[in-house]
């Protein structure tokens, strides 16, 4: 189960990287039919199954979240850098044309 949070967690936060949120949905859906087939296949009961779901749709959520938190640090670096490569820049030799 351990191995399939992480999973989640790591799902998510590529999907928040790079899509809307709508589509927790279908990816929702897809964790519901993989603990599914796995219940199946284990024969675990149907507590373990809904916990799983419970458990794997949080993953999802909080690896999205964490998905934008990433985006929206990277372009804040990206500015700061910007902002010191400017604040480098040695002044210009030329005096400046005062009327």
């Amino acid at each position: 189960m351990a191995i399939l949070i992480a999973g989640g967690a790591f799902f998510g936060a590529v999907l928040g990287r790079f899509f809307k949120v709508l589509v927790l949905i279908p990816a929702g859906a897809l964790a519901i039919a993989l603990l599914l087939v796995r219940r199946e296949i284990a024969g675990h009961t149907w507590l373990d199954f809904f916990l799983g779901i419970g458990l794997l749709i949080a993953s999802l959520e909080l690896g999205y979240v964490t998905g934008l938190i990433s985006t929206h640090i990277s372009a804040a670096a990206q500015g700061f850098r910007g902002f010191l490569a400017r604040s480098r820049r040695p002044a210009s030799s030329r005096p400046t044309h005062q009327s």
